[in-house]
């Protein structure tokens, strides 16, 4: 796997599933998503690749580049994708897992976790353990949230796994990160040279700051083809990316296999922890139980078919984040420990549904 930081070469726009046609009425305020779909990143740069190797840009590619780079949105060939991710000043960042609430102190603070209650409470879902919260002796309940938009370094994600609240400095709020750019455009005829009704429409870019990078991992491409150039179209109105390669640290390394402890039942409790949009309601993992959840609506993402010239049908997807409290047997868990840092679901060549696993939180108070 070989990992790239790309930077815009001016703002991005990335469009979501909904229609951004001449003369609709929606046209007003279209809102860039960021950061873009993993499928969004390894289309760009198949079609980077494929370029670099001798496609001239129109119709099929040759029977070579179909081998090594697919020969179509959801045959990828011999390559699978990591990320997306950010890199801040050549750190790694993650969406902060949706089990961690803080308080706003100056900035938002990470204070207390979510757990699985101790009891089972009947429900629209079921019978389950809902998340309460797990508060200290000396923290309040008042004020506490979510952080929404927050990211987390890997520093900070490795304290996460482990148990731990992440010190404040290893969360980054989005606004720091990037932000939006309303732009207004007309449409003209290229003939008349005129315009019409319809013709206007005002689309928000997507403006990083500086030293922010959008993080891609590649793995796949034969020895003995080109690599992807250095600069590349992205995303809506072909603007550019400029491509390097980045050495840092992504990933975490799993928390060690004797830190998770069974109980007297023998069965060991773990989280599963989303780092990228998955395509699935939950994780499927042999032998788990899935006692509580802390998961956002789901997100639907859909692509473009370039060989059809038709946008790919959306499909719900569970949103990067999101935290699953699950049980396994001891006979079972080696299997589960060892999908750390892999991927679940549909579509996962493309970087979708990459998981951590990790340790519950120390319970200090399950009252809801």
């Amino acid at each position: 796997m070989k990992t790239f930081a790309l930077t815009p070469l001016d703002a991005w726009f990335f469009r979501d599933g909904r229609p951004y046609e001449e003369k609709e009425a929606n046209q007003a305020d279209v809102v860039s998503i960021f950061p873009p779909p993993a499928r969004t990143l390894s289309g760009a740069l198949r079609a980077t690749l494929a370029r670099a190797n001798g496609w001239g840009g129109h119709g099929p590619w040759p029977d070579v580049l179909n081998r090594a780079f697919g020969s179509g949105p959801n045959e990828l060939g011999a390559l699978s994708f990591t990320g997306p991710f950010l890199v801040l000043k050549n750190e790694a960042l993650w969406p902060l897992p949706r089990h961690v609430l803080g308080r706003v102190e100056g900035t938002w603070t990470p204070r207390v976790f979510l757990r699985p209650a101790d009891a089972t409470t009947p429900c629209d879902a079921g019978v389950i353990n809902l998340p309460v919260i797990a508060l200290p002796a000396d923290e309040k309940r008042e004020g506490l949230k979510p952080a929404e938009t927050a990211w987390v370094t890997t520093a900070g994600l490795r304290a996460l796994l482990a148990g731990d609240l992440p010190k404040a400095e290893t969360v980054v709020d989005a606004k720091k990160l990037w932000a939006r750019e309303p732009r207004v455009g007309l449409h003209r005829d290229e003939h008349t040279r005129t315009t019409g009704e319809g013709a206007l429409y005002s689309p928000s870019y997507v403006r990083l700051h500086r030293d922010v990078a959008l993080g891609v991992g590649i793995a796949g491409v034969p020895e003995e083809m080109s690599a992807a150039p250095g600069i590349f179209p992205l995303g809506g109105e072909s603007r550019l990316a400029h491509c390097e390669a980045w050495e840092g640290e992504a990933l975490t390394a799993p928390v060690l296999r004797e830190k998770f402890i069974s109980d007297a039942a023998g069965r060991i409790a773990f989280t599963v922890v989303l780092l990228t949009p998955g395509c699935f309601t939950a994780p499927d993992l042999p032998g788990a139980t899935i006692i509580s959840a802390c998961v956002g609506k789901p997100q639907f993402i859909g692509g473009w078919d370039s060989l059809k010239r038709e946008p790919l049908p959306l499909e719900p997807f569970a949103p990067a984040g999101s935290v699953w409290f699950c049980t396994a047997a001891r006979a079972d868990f080696d299997s589960i420990h060892g999908r750390h840092g892999s991927h679940l679901g549909s579509h996962a060549a493309h970087g979708f549904g990459q998981i951590n696993i990790g340790l519950w939180p120390t319970a200090h108070s399950t009252k809801p």
